[in-house]
């Protein structure tokens, strides 16, 4: 299994290293594998998202777990396998509902960021942060409350360990998120979370509310009962009569 700590050592003197990934052959890009899937069973499959799952990439993963909206299935979903030149149905998917709540489902079409592209991003952001790895986990997900894409690259090194996470937007490759683990003597593990250490933006000066209209400071006159007004306990338990 060839390492990929080297390729991003080398990417900062030779980007052009990482337009490799989109060139390899033993894995399968996730746009190759939504086609299959809709040449196979239909466009309309693939339209509702719930998630796709490819593991181990080198740069791409070998074969992709998808799991799409069907309403012919009692769960509401179905999983489809795609993997060499094929893809197969494998049946209801009973993952989710009812004890998963599926976070949402993408609209295909905002899918922009193929993994290719997604895996260029996780190696620009690995090197910057001095980070090697091995193989690479791919998630796509929606984005909360929303039909947006989300990636979510999974770094491992050689022994499988997790090195790193990036959340990428699978609209527009914006980063969401990064996570690097730095493993050191002793069993020591350093985080780095880019939502805990990335600095702030001061939070602007509240601006207080405006006076109501009149003068300023001016109160309003407190009500005064008469002598025909009933008291707020008498109110409470006897109907007023008309006059």
């Amino acid at each position: 299994m060839r390492t990929i700590a080297l390729s991003l050592i080398l990417a900062v003197f030779f980007p052009a290293l990482s337009s490799l990934s989109q060139e390899d052959r033993r894995g399968i890009t996730a746009r190759v594998a939504l086609d299959r899937v809709a040449a196979r069973h239909g466009a309309a499959v693939i339209e509702n998202i719930v998630e796709m799952k490819g593991r181990r990439g080198q740069s791409q993963p070998r074969e992709w777990w998808i799991v799409v909206r069907d309403e012919r299935s009692r769960s509401r979903l179905r999983t489809m396998w795609v993997g060499d030149v094929r893809a197969t149905d494998e049946g209801e998917n009973k993952e989710f509902y009812p004890k998963i709540l599926p976070l949402g489902f993408i609209a295909e079409k905002k899918l922009k960021i193929d993994s290719p592209a997604a895996f260029n991003i996780l190696i620009r952001e690995a090197t910057a942060a001095r980070i090697g790895f091995d193989s690479v986990d791919y998630k796509l997900r929606s984005k909360e409350f929303s039909d947006d894409p989300v990636w979510s690259l999974t770094a491992n090194d050689a022994k499988g360990n997790v090195v790193g996470k990036v959340l990428l937007s699978g609209f527009d490759g914006r980063i969401y998120r990064t996570v690097w683990y730095y493993r050191q003597t002793g069993g020591y593990v350093k985080v780095v979370d880019s939502a805990i250490d990335a600095p702030q933006k001061p939070e602007a000066a509240r601006k207080p509310a405006p006076r109501p209209s009149g003068e300023p400071g001016q109160r309003v006159p407190e009500f005064a009962p008469g002598p025909g007004d009933p008291g707020t306990e008498q109110a409470d338990i006897e109907a007023l009569r008309p006059e």
